[in-house]
């Protein structure tokens, strides 16, 4: 009679998550997933890596899902408490590349999350993806400055036109726009803070109306209508997925970095509208 030991390693390359199993699982996980997301262009790869014969009771060392080029109107991805939790991921890593989320276009968005589960039977049988447990770790998100000033035209449609620039810290925010019983064109240059970990907000900022500086009601008012720049959980739908520790400007891009999940499935589910 085999012993444990060779049977293991038969039934992991011959059965359950041989070379070939990967393969075609990666494969059609990365199909699953795209099928979360709207684009002509989208590209969408999964990779996943064994913890060495652990790997019979699916316990991977990592999972990598690489997507770029979509739209999506929210999070492509909960957690399903009441799914198995057979399965474990060492690491899930996110790396997502020029999409657009709502209104907002994204330059990256780049998370490691450890400690995950996954219903290891539906992954086996069905080559589906579906997380039942998250841990809670890092990551980054970056926005171009064009991109925030269209986000911002956007969002409020008492500003008319809009340009931004980041670098060194600071944004300035310019443009033409309505503010109590003005029509004006205005300048706001801030540093960028964050409040309760989903809110990027103004800071420090200085405003300035046909470059003549104002305070008190006028000053109040611009910054009362861009507060919060954005908005995580309201604007984007992200459900805590992201809690931003920092924000910061150089470069013509923004980069908020802080603790990343994926978050619990709402209940009742959310409805994702088509772009």
């Amino acid at each position: 009679m085999a012993g444990p030991l060779v049977l293991g390693i038969l039934f992991v390359t011959g059965t359950l998550f041989g070379d070939q199993q990967i393969h075609r699982f990666q494969r059609l996980a990365a199909l699953d997933v795209a099928s979360r997301l709207e684009g002509q262009d989208k590209a969408v790869k999964v990779e996943v890596g064994l913890n060495g014969l652990a790997g019979i009771w699916g316990d991977l060392e990592f999972a990598e899902i690489t997507a770029s080029d979509f739209v999506i109107q929210g999070l492509p991805l909960f957690t399903e408490p009441d799914r198995s939790k057979s399965g474990r991921i060492g690491t899930l890593g996110l790396r997502l590349s020029d999409f657009t989320l709502r209104k907002l276009h994204v330059h990256r968005l780049d998370a490691d999350i450890p400690d995950c589960r996954y219903d290891f039977g539906l992954a086996r049988d069905k080559h589906r993806l579906r997380l039942s447990r998250s841990g809670t770790g890092t990551g980054s998100v970056t926005i171009k400055e064009a991109d925030l000033a269209r986000f911002i035209m956007a969002k409020f449609p008492e500003i008319t036109d809009c340009t931004v620039r980041a670098d060194k810290g600071v944004v300035w925010v310019e443009g033409h726009g309505r503010f109590l019983l003005v029509t004006t064109d205005f300048t706001c240059i801030a540093k960028l803070g964050v409040v309760d970990g989903t809110k990027i907000v103004l800071q420090d900022a200085k405003v300035y109306f046909d470059w003549n500086r104002v305070d008190g009601p006028a000053r109040d008012a611009v910054l009362k209508l861009l507060t919060p720049v954005v908005d995580l959980d309201r604007d984007l739908g992200l459900f805590d997925a992201v809690t931003v520790d920092k924000v910061d400007c150089r470069d013509g891009k923004l980069v908020a970095s802080g603790r990343t999940k994926i978050p619990q499935r709402p209940t009742p589910p959310v409805s994702i509208p088509r772009s």
